[in-house]
C-alpha cells in the first residue's frame, strides 16, 4: 500500500510540473532565408504558432514569420 501511495505521489507532482511548461515558447529554427521564400516540406508535423494558427510543420511557421515579419514563437508541437 506505501508503494502505491508514493507512486501516486510522484505521479502528482510530474503532472503539476508539466502543467507548468505550457507557458514556455520556443523560436522556430529557421535558416536564413533572405528576401526570398524556400519550399518547404510535406511531412506533417504540427506545430502552434504564437499567432493562435496551426503550421504543417516548423518550416511553414518560418516562412510566415518571413511574410509578415512577426516574430511568432511555437507554443507547443501540436495542433492549436
Amino acid at each position: 500500500m506505501t508503494g502505491r501511495a508514493v507512486f501516486l505521489g510522484l505521479l502528482l507532482i510530474c503532472l503539476a510540473a508539466d502543467a507548468e511548461r505550457p507557458g514556455l515558447m520556443r523560436k522556430p529554427s529557421c535558416p536564413n532565408m533572405g528576401d526570398e521564400i524556400v519550399a518547404c516540406p510535406l511531412n506533417l508535423a504540427p506545430v502552434c504558432g504564437s499567432d493562435g494558427n496551426t503550421y504543417a510543420n516548423e518550416c511553414t511557421l518560418c516562412v510566415e514569420r518571413q511574410t509578415t515579419k512577426m516574430d511568432i514563437l511555437i507554443v507547443k508541437d501540436v495542433h492549436c
